[in-house]
């Protein structure tokens, strides 16, 4: 009787101790999880705009993602410009900017010259495509301390303020720089953006009258109604 006794004591102290061990484990794996959890990084969304700093220039330059209000003649598409696009478009403004400025539209009196403070504006850029397959770099140039929060939140349209804000396109496969617009005299006005058209809901047509004749010249009946 006593070897039976001591028996199962001997068998309740090693199930005992295989529970112990087994809730060790189970809090040890437990906090490796925990660890591991708490090093885990959550990636950072695709940036919808870059950073541009040049030896001369400074700006945000814009993906294909980003939406915009405008469009530009023969456009087929969107591109994201990358720094070398970026660089050469404004080597060709550069180049070319005081002969495409020649006539300083809305550029008199107060109102800056363009091409004599270059070094003055921010830019933005935003990548197209044409028709042809040519990549164009629209350039939005801003002189205003002001709108410098705006620049990365979104592209900064405004009436008013003459030779302080204005855009220009660069197309990179020509080389060829046009389509310079320069802002108006008068207050600066912030253009909000355009309100998007809700989608469309379809609707059911009204039903057929019975025995209607189609164009066709065929009779149907309202159950053959469609949306």
């Amino acid at each position: 009787m006593q070897k039976i006794l001591s028996y199962f004591c001997t068998q309740f102290i090693v199930m005992n101790n295989m529970k112990k061990t087994a809730l060790i484990l189970a809090a040890l794996l437990a906090f490796c999880g925990l660890a591991q959890a708490q090093d885990y990084v959550v990636p950072v969304e695709t940036w919808d705009y870059e950073e541009i700093n040049g030896s001369n220039y400074h700006g945000y330059n814009f993906n294909e993602g980003w939406d915009v209000d405008f469009t530009i003649e023969n456009q087929d598409g969107r591109y994201t410009p990358t720094e070398e696009d970026v660089a050469e478009a404004e080597r060709l403004i550069q180049k070319r900017i005081a002969y495409v400025n020649r006539y300083h539209i809305n550029q008199e009196g107060d109102c800056p010259v363009i091409d004599e403070h270059m070094r003055k504006y921010e830019r933005q850029y935003v990548g197209f495509t044409d028709i042809t397959g040519c990549h164009i770099v629209w350039v939005n140039f801003v002189w205003d301390e002001k709108a410098a929060e705006r620049l990365t939140q979104d592209i900064v349209l405004t009436e008013g303020g003459c030779g302080h804000y204005w855009h220009v396109k660069v197309n990179l496969s020509t080389g060829k720089v046009y389509g310079l617009e320069v802002n108006g005299t008068g207050d600066i006005k912030y253009i909000p953006r355009h309100k998007r058209p809700a989608h469309r809901i379809s609707r059911p047509k009204a039903p057929q009258a019975a025995g209607k004749i189609r164009k066709t010249g065929i009779p149907h009946d309202p159950r053959e109604a469609r949306f």
